[in-house]
């Protein structure tokens, strides 16, 4: 009998040693969602708790995150035209402005650009091989040290809110190292990149900027250097190959009808790239 008796107080020790473990279980889980709340908990970790799953197995249904190539768009040539601009300003994805000095909208542009969170660069005309016009703002070779400084402090003075430059035309003047390197040092003063628009393969551009810690980049393809909408197509996907092995590029267009109405269509509907600003594309350096 007295060994009846002993068993029964033990069985009723376990008994509520269980239910004393319990309450602090349900205590402790009743804690949990007072703190954090259901709706921060993904509804994959209540499935956990359901008949017959296992955490593993739950887990391993998390699809791997997809990276996105990165693509800046840099649209040229903009300032003597505030028609064509207004259509540029219209493509909803973040373009950078390169802006050439001294025009007739080259203020207008930058200021609305800015306003709409564009990126805005100066678009700086440099000598060509061939004896092509470069309008205001013109640099040379021949020039001296000098009057490059001061043709250039003008000509970024009257663009506002720019963080870089690019070169327009340059096929001879990216070549000259005197020159270039007059541009670089003025540029490292200002804390402004250089973009190469690479018209010429004897650029010095990117080699001289190194040597002066400028920061630099050259474009990967012109989207539009046939006026067509074929070949635009064409250099598009080529863009996105190259982006796709490298992780990001660069593509120079102009506001030309084609290239905008393709810009319109076609990155609405985007979904093989990111478009982002020059910015972005030079911190991945």
């Amino acid at each position: 009998m007295a060994s009846r008796k002993k068993k029964r107080i033990k069985s009723r020790k376990q008994k509520r040693h269980l239910i004393l473990i319990l309450v602090m279980v349900t205590a402790g889980v009743f804690f949990f969602f007072q703190e954090f709340g259901r709706e921060d908990i993904p509804e994959r970790v209540f499935n956990i708790f359901k008949t017959g799953k296992k955490a593993g197995t739950v887990l391993s249904d998390i699809p791997p995150h997809k990276r996105v190539p990165k693509v800046s768009i840099i649209m040229d040539d903009l300032g003597p035209n505030k028609k064509t601009a207004e259509a540029v300003l219209d493509i909803e994805a973040p373009l950078t402005l390169s802006i050439l000095p001294h025009e007739v909208y080259t203020t207008w542009i930058a200021l609305e650009g800015e306003r709409l969170r564009h990126e805005i660069i100066g678009h700086l005309p440099m000598e060509a091989t061939k004896p092509l016009k470069l309008g205001k703002g013109g640099l040379y070779t021949w020039m001296t040290d000098t009057e490059l400084i001061e043709i250039l402090d003008k000509n970024l003075r009257s663009i506002p809110n720019i963080i870089g430059v690019s070169s327009h035309m340059g096929s001879a003047f990216t070549q000259d190292k005197r020159a270039m390197n007059v541009v670089i040092s003025e540029l490292k003063k200002r804390e402004l990149f250089f973009l190469d628009s690479r018209t010429s393969s004897k650029s010095v551009a990117l080699k001289l900027a190194k040597k002066q810690g400028v920061t630099a980049l050259s474009r990967d393809v012109f989207l539009d250097y046939k006026d067509s909408p074929s070949e635009i197509k064409a250099q598009w996907k080529r863009l996105i190959k190259i982006a796709g092995q490298k992780g990001h590029a660069i593509a120079l267009v102009h506001p030309r009808k084609n290239t905008i109405q393709f810009l319109q269509t076609t990155l609405k509907n985007n979904n093989e790239v990111e478009i982002v600003p020059l910015s972005e594309i030079i911190s991945l350096k």
